[in-house]
């Protein structure tokens, strides 16, 4: 007779095996990464990779939490979009390397952001106790919405960021000219050349 819990992972194993192949090579990826920052001495990076590995729990604890099944096509660009933004981006230097770099992320984050909202609603009209149909022009228009509010707090809060902090600006020498920190007094900040 199995364990109770080894019953359980075999089902996990037969239904979401795509998600957890993914998981798992990610996960390998960013400790080898993070053991390599580590003997770089590079700890920035190595909290990245922490940081990193907390990430990719969310989706499997949100799940958990509130008691949803998000799709695994939608958990699996998740997970890419974290590991392309913290690992590559940060880590592997992608911003400044790959000049639109930045530009590809925001996108991916819209449309995964108008995954999450029409998959919400999905979720909600799945639910047996919250059943109401909706057409389908209107789950559009609000994947939509929640898209296009989620990039506007974002970039909110990623402006404020930026202006308070030095640290962010760092990607390119001209964004720090541009952007001096919030700290810095008035007379210490120079027009860009």
């Amino acid at each position: 007779m199995d364990h109770p819990k080894l019953e359980e992972w075999k089902a996990v194993w037969r239904e979401r095996r795509s998600v957890t192949m993914v998981y798992i090579l990610l996960r390998i990826s960013v400790v080898l990464v993070m053991l390599a920052q580590i003997f770089n001495g590079n700890f920035e990076n190595v909290f990245l990779c922490v940081l990193t590995l907390i990430l990719f729990m969310m989706p499997s604890v949100l799940e958990k939490k509130l008691d949803i099944t998000l799709p695994n096509t939608l958990e699996i660009i998740i997970l890419l979009f974290i590991y392309a933004a913290e690992i590559m981006g940060e880590i592997g230097a992608y911003y400044v390397t790959f000049p639109y770099w930045d530009t590809v992320l925001h996108t991916l984050n819209g449309f995964l952001c108008a995954a999450i909202g029409f998959s919400l609603l999905d979720i909600l009209n799945r639910h047996s106790e919250a059943r109401f149909h909706l057409s389908p022009l209107y789950l559009a228009i609000v994947a939509f919405c929640f898209s296009m509010t989620v990039g506007v707090i974002w970039e909110f809060l990623s402006v404020r960021w930026t202006s308070c902090s030095s640290s962010i600006c760092r990607r390119t020498p001209s964004s720090i000219r541009l952007a001096p920190s919030c700290w810095t007094p008035r007379a210490a900040i120079r027009p860009p050349c």
